[in-house]
């Protein structure tokens, strides 16, 4: 016979079941405005029954039931789905942090309106245009004077707001780096909690919520794959490397490059090896800051010394309304603090580089004749290699053909005849560090076309060759001083000024071009307040004639380039995040379609749990009725 107060024990089962499913219900509205919380559905399994099978069971048809009991409390959750947010969410903010910086470079050069290092190039050119016309006016010579001031100034503020935009990228990388590591840290924490709690049979769902909103944000910032085949601990991994695994995190170390100019970049703080990301905000920062704006940055410098250049060039050579002549228009600040170009390059104390821009010949050659002598011309590639580039010329060339060659090979060296017909060779940026920007590495001929026909080096072969590793390398140069610029100093974009002595005297501005007196070839002579000449070539030289920028025959050319490439790099960072956005924000939808709460169910549910919780309690209440008329009414 089975015990009169099992009722009793059924009933007291159904309102508690039920009354935690009332409570879950109400946590799951509670949160209901909480994105990343999972909804939790109770699980609810008859208790096991009085009797299991056996011979000496109590002779009653079938098992007894013992009501009802909470298996389980389990989120609503696809792990496939949280997968993929994961690995969208990297891409998505990679293309955010790209998207953001390059709009900000587009403010910066501000193209197409507005004032514009366009513009003021193309007034300055206009400038010297009309100084041609009314060379002996000092009113046109300080229109001259003041469009200089203007792209000069623009071309400085250019490159300030460069260097903030990539400060600025710097800090958020470290920024960014202390944050990961703290979001490592509360998931590690979790990771514990978590541990603790299922050891004791429990599901802390919360925590789980908790856990993966924090690999979300990870996410975001670096490309990581999570590790769930082991179920006693969770494992978190950037690239190969372990960034969490159960309690433990690997702390990221966020230390100055020094191969970066002190910038920031992330090793790891266990075995000091350099963190290697795919994607993420800050891959996407660390490619903004070392390569889109490192290359604005050098375009920017190398317009700047290659403008000042191309103008001191002919202004050398022209005359000014008292006759003084060989002065620069553009004051150039030397990387060397000595005329031979010497430089310390490691900062020991000691010159360790000659750093030479440019050199130009000292003959005057027709291009277009065939040369009619053999040999190879050797320059060293601007990269941490420099490995040889030769160029062959043979008797048939012309001194054309050898110039288009030599820059077609993208050795770092560019060649160009000059307003004299004078072979004239200058460094571009370099490939491996910017502090080797605008060096001539190595410059070698077998043959004697930099030798006897041009007039660049004194001797041939590896006897005569310059290369910049050595001191006193000037003198292996036929040029005179004035035709050898030695490089500037670090990013020229940031001293854009004019000579002291033509920003103080604007009658030494060298408008005249000269006559050649004696017949040598050399404008040697004043030409007269009437001559405009040289202001004439001025303008020509940086608006027409190829004098190469970097690999770019002219100064529009470039920077059209420049222009062309920023605009193309940003229109494909904003499509490319409009795209991992939408497919965000879908992949989204699906996650709360799977977890996120719905009221309306709910509020159903919390009525049928009340109804259950109603007809258990009703239940007792009947035992209760049942047992008061056993025991007080049959009178025993």
């Amino acid at each position: 016979m089975g015990s009169t107060f099992s009722g009793l024990e059924i009933g007291k089962r159904g309102l508690t079941a039920h009354q935690q499913a009332l409570q879950t219900t109400g946590h799951n509205i509670s949160n209901a405005d909480n994105k990343q919380y999972a909804r939790q559905r109770v699980t609810m399994t008859a208790m096991d029954p009085l009797y299991d099978p056996s011979l000496n069971r109590a002779n009653l048809p079938g098992q007894i039931g013992q009501g009802v009991e909470i298996a389980s409390i389990e989120r609503i959750r696809d792990n496939f789905i949280d997968d993929r947010i994961i690995e969208t969410s990297g891409t998505k903010d990679y293309w955010a942090a790209r998207n953001e910086y390059l709009y900000q470079l587009e403010t910066v050069f501000n193209e197409p309106n507005g004032t514009t290092l366009r513009t003021l190039m193309d007034k300055f050119w206009s400038s010297w245009e009309d100084l041609a016309n009314y060379p002996e006016d000092n009113a046109h010579r300080s229109v001259v004077l003041e469009k200089a001031n203007g792209l000069g100034s623009r071309t400085e503020d250019v490159y300030r707001k460069l260097a903030q935009l990539r400060d600025q990228a710097n800090r958020e990388i470290e920024t960014k780096s202390y944050h990961m590591n703290t979001i490592a840290e509360n998931i590690r924490t979790l990771n514990e909690r978590i541990g603790k709690s299922e050891a004791l049979g429990d599901r802390p769902n919360d925590l789980y919520d908790k856990r993966d909103a924090l690999l979300q944000e990870l996410s975001s910032l670096v490309d990581i794959t999570i590790g769930r085949s082991d179920e006693d601990e969770l494992m978190v991994f950037i690239g190969q490397q372990i960034f969490v695994q159960g309690n433990k995190a690997n702390k990221i170390d966020v230390l100055g490059n020094p191969s970066k100019d002190g910038l920031l970049d992330l090793y790891w703080g266990a075995t000091g090896d350099p963190v290697l990301l795919r994607k993420g905000r800050l891959q996407g920062l660390i490619e903004v800051r070392d390569k889109i704006i490192r290359e604005k940055i050098d375009q920017v410098d190398s317009l700047s010394i290659n403008v000042m250049d191309a103008v001191n060039e002919i202004h050398k050579d022209g005359f000014g309304i008292s006759g003084n002549t060989n002065q620069a228009f553009f004051n150039i600040r030397a990387l060397s603090i000595n005329t031979f170009g010497e430089y310390d390059s490691n900062g020991d104390g000691q010159n360790d580089v000659t750093a030479i821009f440019r050199v130009t010949g000292r003959n005057t050659i027709d291009p277009d004749r065939p040369i009619g002598i053999n040999g190879t011309i050797s320059f060293n590639q601007s990269d941490a290699k420099e490995a040889p580039v030769l160029i062959p010329y043979s008797t048939n060339d012309t001194l054309n053909g050898i110039i288009k060659r030599i820059n077609a090979s993208r050795s770092g060296v560019v060649a160009y005849m000059n307003h004299d017909n004078q072979l004239a060779l200058k460094a571009t940026v370099a490939d491996d560090h910017p502090n080797k920007n605008f060096i001539l590495r190595h410059v070698e001929d077998s043959g004697d076309l930099l030798v006897g026909m041009t007039g660049i080096l004194m001797a041939s072969g590896p006897a005569g060759a310059y290369d910049y590793k050595r001191l006193g390398e000037i003198n292996k140069l036929q040029s005179r001083p004035e035709d050898i610029t030695l490089t500037p100093h670090f990013h020229p974009s940031s001293h854009f000024r004019i000579a002291d002595s033509i920003a103080n005297n604007v009658a030494n501005i060298a408008a005249a071009r000269g006559k050649d007196v004696g017949g040598t070839g050399d404008y040697n002579s004043p030409g007269g307040q009437k001559d405009g000449r040289n202001a004439l070539m001025v303008a020509s030289a940086l608006r027409n004639n190829p004098v190469m920028v970097d690999y770019s025959k002219t100064t529009d050319d470039f920077y059209n380039t420049l222009i062309s490439k920023l605009g193309t790099e940003a229109r494909e960072a904003k499509q490319e995040f409009g795209i991992q956005s939408d497919l965000m924000a879908e992949l989204e939808n699906m996650r709360q379609s799977v977890m996120g709460v719905n009221l309306d169910e709910e509020m159903a549910n919390m009525v049928q749990f009340q109804h259950s919780y109603n007809a258990s309690a009703k239940m007792i209440n009947t035992m209760n009725e049942i047992l008061d008329t056993i025991i007080n009414r049959l009178g025993v």
